[in-house]
């Protein structure tokens, strides 16, 4: 709104906070002016903790209580976690990256709200399409609330939700992605590949420490097309070992990686060598748990 020449300098600074506060109402700096965010609001709100709250503990009746989880490892994972298996934190700052596979619509939240982190501060932040989850404005309420990020199919790598993570990870919060980029297609729900880059130059620029596991079952909790989880099934979980990228870590996958200048230089290189890293290790847990899998090792 253009102010009239004759206004006071006072009426002018208040009309324009009045003009900022509604725009920021519509839009976010985290947006970087992407229409397609618009019903993504990140910063914490006074309902957040309750809405995110009510869906873990709806989870965790869903998932271990109505039906059974195996977990296989689960030390690795509480270990990470501390003592109380409440909240993720690193004296040296390093965010946590944990990623797995996907077969079902809510892996997450029905899987991820029956593994610690119930304060609300450190529940993980979670990459989501932007178009199953923000497409208007209730959705945006509800999963904005749940710390989940919009990214658009399509956008590729330059994008806001993957700028906001990175964000996340370097101020030492938890992320967590699955790789696969959507639920898997594949027969007997096995591993989609080849896995999206995405999480390469997530690894690439936040250096976090990774966490890998591999869940079996969660496709007969609710299959694709379904919109009632069921019960009395099972699901397995297999949790692989955690690591910190460091430039030892980019050292033994990049050759002739003597510095962090050298480092940036060979940038594509090392998100598609962190790539093929996150590939291996969801591989190496699949064998161990899907019962397919282990057929066809045999």
């Amino acid at each position: 709104m253009n102010s009239k020449p004759n206004q006071d300098s006072s009426t002018n600074k208040a009309s324009k906070t009045v003009d900022n506060e509604n725009l920021n109402r519509k839009t976010h700096r985290a947006h970087q002016g992407r229409v397609e965010l618009k019903h993504w609001q990140p910063d914490p709100q006074w309902f957040h903790p309750m809405v995110c709250s009510s869906v873990a503990n709806l989870s965790r009746l869903l998932l271990g209580k109505l039906n059974t989880i195996q977990f296989e490892g689960r030390e690795r994972w509480d270990k990470l976690f501390g003592p109380a298996g409440e909240s993720w934190e690193r004296e040296d700052g390093r965010g946590l990256l944990s990623f797995s596979n996907h077969v079902s619509l809510f892996d997450d939240p029905l899987l991820i709200s029956n593994l610690g982190a119930t304060q609300y501060a450190h529940v993980r932040w979670i990459a989501a399409d932007h178009i199953n989850f923000f497409d208007n404005r209730l959705k945006g309420l509800i999963y904005s609330a749940g710390k989940c990020v919009p990214i658009i199919r399509g956008g590729g790598l330059n994008q806001p939700g993957f700028d906001f993570l990175v964000e996340r990870l370097k101020k030492g919060e938890w992320v967590h992605i699955f790789p696969e980029g959507g639920r898997s297609r594949e027969k007997d729900h096995r591993l989609q590949l080849p896995l999206k880059i995405g999480i390469g130059k997530l690894i690439f620029e936040a250096n976090p420490v990774l966490m890998p596991f591999y869940h079996y079952g969660m496709q007969n909790i609710l299959p694709i097309g379904a919109k009632v989880p069921k019960t009395k099934k099972t699901i397995k979980v297999l949790f692989g070992e955690a690591c910190t990228v460091n430039q030892a870590w980019w050292q033994a996958r990049l050759s002739q990686i003597n510095s962090e200048t050298e480092l940036q230089v060979k940038a594509q290189e090392a998100w598609q060598s962190a790539t093929k890293w996150v590939e291996d290790q969801l591989l190496m847990l699949e064998k161990k748990v899907h019962p397919y899998a282990q057929e066809s090792s045999d």
